[in-house]
């Protein structure tokens, strides 16, 4: 990746107002009318995973705060897993129309391409093109 993440909002630290502001954790209550779906894997080698499959590395992942189990291969998934569950326990708290799927699996295309077929239903009903068949 070539972009400079900081380049989308800025250093979270320093400008963490405009980070809040573009936050679904944060905008929990502005999302009761929209139906969302989150999903994501815990980290570990799931059923799309090849043999011996790991991410590719991270700088910045060497020393999290809470360290990965012996298990994880794509550290990245494991955040994105915590970070997931934090929106959907929120989206959840403000009454929101929330589904989950939270899976074995990394970051990678094959769950993208399964986790959007699974929530397609519900993203064209959104879009009035289908019935709630979710």
């Amino acid at each position: 990746m070539d972009t400079d993440w900081k380049d989308i909002w800025g250093d979270p630290e320093t400008n963490r107002e405009n980070w809040k502001q573009h936050d679904p954790y944060y905008l929990a209550d502005k999302l009761r009318s929209v139906p969302v779906h989150l999903s994501s894997g815990d980290g570990t080698a799931g059923v799309l995973d090849p043999p011996g499959f790991e991410d590719e590395y991270i700088p910045g992942l060497e020393d999290p705060d809470e360290p990965f189990a012996e298990d994880v291969v794509s550290p990245t998934e494991t955040l994105m897993d915590r970070e997931s569950k934090a929106v959907a326990q929120q989206l959840q708290k403000a009454g929101a129309d929330v589904t989950t799927h939270f899976y074995k699996g990394t970051h990678s295309p094959q769950y993208w391409k399964r986790e959007f077929q699974r929530s397609l239903p519900m993203l064209l009903y959104a879009l009035g093109t289908r019935p709630a068949g979710r």
